[in-house]
């Protein structure tokens, strides 16, 4: 029998080494799994009890290499408390099959979803946001910010606080999901919801990624971090550079986002192609912007706010590209909304 009041104080321990709550109860299963198996005190704990946990894992439960990490690093972790120096090495990681969604799945995905506004909106913030799913778990109503276009990040992973860029529209898709949203408890600061009018859980977001992915037809494997492999891959594509991709990602060093970056086989090609050409590079036609024809109409005075808001609408109803719409963000900040950008509008 484990003493409560031990594995609290190894919680604590946890606590003041600013672990996650999500990393803190993995760890505690684990000890309580390592703890009952050895049936020891734990002041009598040597190393052949980290042996035996270590042949019990593999060959009597057979856990994946990605699954006896974790457990072992929790381990580690147990054995710093207690102040010994015994340790479990981890296992080289296998590497698994990241294959990103194409941008054309992506679209069927946001497709297929439209007619449920919170499935709607939950996918676009995964894709755009390229949250991590226990992220989206945390999301509080008052996280988004519509007028600066940024999400506010609390306790994301390693507990840090972040602030993000998000797409119009994601935005335009939370604003249709709060028309119908219904909480439980009318104080609930939740963003996203399930089924009883509670906060979202780990489970509804998974099977929320898989009912669409069925919906289209699907073969490849999909689940929630995918979202965020496939928009790190296609921020690549599209000639982002690395600081700019790990600023809105979020990630601490180059070596995790570059393991982000799956490239897929039509740019790989297409790159090579042009790598081994004879013929002389040519530096690609930047396409001119769709304006309306100018009008003889006097300029009216309009508040920034109100103007972009039209932008926006115009996006969300396809009147507009996303590269005419930020030629025409930039000009209105430049112009600070003191004139109407008639060839936007």
């Amino acid at each position: 029998m484990v003493n409560k009041t031990h594995i609290n104080h190894f919680k604590d321990y946890l606590l003041g080494n600013c672990r996650s709550e999500a990393t803190i109860q993995s760890y505690i299963r684990t000890i309580r799994q390592f703890l009952d198996l050895v049936d020891k005190e734990p002041k009598n704990i040597r190393g052949k009890d980290l042996d035996k946990y270590k042949i019990w894992a593999n060959k009597t439960k057979q856990y994946d290499v990605n699954t006896l990490t974790p457990k072992y690093a929790a381990i580690n972790s147990y054995m710093e408390y207690l102040k010994r120096p015994y340790r479990l090495k981890p296992p080289s990681k296998r590497i698994k099959n990241k294959i990103p969604l194409t941008k054309e799945e992506i679209k069927k995905l946001f497709k297929a979803s439209e007619q449920n506004k919170r499935d709607h909106a939950l996918l676009k913030i995964l894709y755009y946001g390229q949250l991590r799913r226990s992220e989206v778990i945390k999301l509080n109503i008052e996280d988004i910010d519509f007028e600066r276009q940024k999400i506010r990040l609390n306790q994301a992973k390693g507990n840090q606080y972040a602030e993000i860029n998000i797409h119009p529209d994601v935005l335009i898709a939370i604003r249709e999901y709060m028309k119908i949203r219904e909480p439980e408890q009318p104080n609930d600061k939740a963003l996203f919801l399930n089924r009883y009018g509670v906060r979202i859980g780990k489970t509804d977001i998974s099977q929320t990624t898989k009912k669409y992915a069925i919906e289209i037809g699907l073969s490849k494997r999909i689940y929630p971090h995918l979202f965020r492999i496939s928009s790190i891959t296609h921020m690549t594509e599209n000639g982002l550079n690395l600081e700019e991709i790990r600023r809105q990602s979020r990630h601490k060093d180059f070596k995790t986002l570059q393991s982000y970056m799956q490239l897929s086989d039509e740019h790989v090609k297409d790159a090579y192609m042009r790598g081994l050409s004879f013929d002389e590079p040519t530096q690609p036609k930047t396409p001119e912007p769709k304006f309306q024809e100018q009008t003889q109409i006097q300029p009216v005075q309009l508040q920034t706010n109100n103007l972009q808001q039209q932008l926006v609408q115009r996006l969300a109803n396809g009147e507009i590209t996303n590269e005419v719409f930020q030629q025409a963000i930039n000009l209105l900040k430049q112009q600070k909304g003191d004139s109407v950008l008639s060839g936007y509008i």
